[in-house]
């Protein structure tokens, strides 16, 4: 599917026109980690939920997804910015979400939150108020991606729901990656530690 830039590159509050469309994969040179932040250089996708520069509000793109093989034309989100999403966070209620685009922008604040907090050993200790943000967050992602195990249950997780977490995973029948995945998550959960963890898994979370 290519993607109509001249329409999605215009705000839709503002008509601000940017430049370069935001990716929603990134690169990460510490490779993948458990909550799906990964690689992606070949499976480019643009976020659905994109950023306005100029009013700082975001507003939904028309596709779901795109061929791209000229990234010069795009803003490659590195790394994922809080402090420019947490504005938006409030409107998120306000929305009437189509279910992919939800997952999408709420999945991007995990990384967002987990970036800024988490992944540097000099990151700065999160406020209640993050805290907060970052539960909620991670609940309703929870909740609309049932049909995806891992995930809910690495956002039970970092919600530090960890019983939850444990007597899900129970309940789970898989093997192979998927087993062995939860069985990280587990691990962590009965250790009541909620920061996201690496992972080396090759080319598994690209996106198709």
């Amino acid at each position: 599917m290519k993607l109509s830039t001249k329409s999605d590159l215009q705000c839709k509050h503002c008509g601000f026109t940017k430049s370069k469309l935001d990716l929603y994969c990134y690169f990460a040179s510490d490779g993948y980690w458990s909550d799906l932040r990964h690689i992606a250089p070949n499976q480019a996708v643009p976020a659905l939920v994109q950023h306005c520069p100029k009013c700082n509000r975001y507003y939904y793109i028309s596709a779901e997804g795109v061929e791209m093989f000229n990234t010069g034309d795009y803003n490659w989100i590195e790394p994922v910015d809080y402090d420019a999403i947490l504005p938006s966070v409030s409107e998120y209620d306000k929305f009437d979400w189509d279910i992919i685009l939800e997952y999408n922008q709420r999945l991007r604040l995990m990384w967002a939150y987990n970036d800024k907090f988490y992944r540097d050993s000099l990151s700065p200790e999160p406020t209640e108020y993050d805290k907060s943000i970052a539960k909620n967050n991670l609940l309703r992602l929870a909740e609309i991606s049932k049909g995806n195990p891992y995930i809910v249950l690495e956002c039970l997780r970092e919600a530090q729901m960890y019983e939850e977490c444990i007597n899900i995973a129970t309940e789970i029948s898989s093997e192979g990656v998927t087993r062995d995945l939860i069985n990280r998550v587990v691990s962590f959960a009965k250790l009541n530690d909620s920061k996201p963890f690496p992972i080396e898994l090759e080319g598994l979370f690209y996106y198709k």
